[in-house]
């Protein structure tokens, strides 16, 4: 096979043949790729579970203006109503109220709700 100039490359002039250098180059370019796919479908996931949360947040009810970096406790009652509470989960009695714990959130600036701590059978 007669090797094929691509290019001459340096400030030296040496030209470079696409046999020399793409057996080398081809597998760090597919790391490269393989490595940011991974990381946009992390981020693509972490994306809908920002989503899935927010959404639940903004249909539990809210009975309070909330304030920006505090945080807020997600309940179930036992009707499967979802609210936002400033009453941590320790200071409840749950079997006394009948509700379920699901998580505590914070909102931030741009008024999203970010995942502090999940109720373990919410994870």
């Amino acid at each position: 096979m007669q090797n094929k100039i691509l290019k001459i490359d340096d400030i030296n002039g040496k030209v470079y043949e696409i046999d020399n250098w793409k057996e080398k180059q081809a597998p760090q370019l597919k790391n490269y790729f393989d490595e940011r796919i991974d990381e946009i479908k992390t981020l693509y996931e972490d994306l809908l579970d920002s989503y899935k949360w927010n959404k639940i947040i903004y249909e539990s009810r809210i009975m309070f203006q909330p304030v920006v970096g505090k945080k807020y406790h997600l309940y179930q009652n036992d009707k499967g109503k979802r609210f936002l509470s400033l009453i941590s989960p320790s200071d409840w009695n749950f079997k006394k109220n009948k509700m379920d714990f699901i998580g505590t959130f914070k909102q931030d600036t741009q008024q999203r709700w970010n995942v502090v701590k999940l109720n373990k059978k919410n994870s």
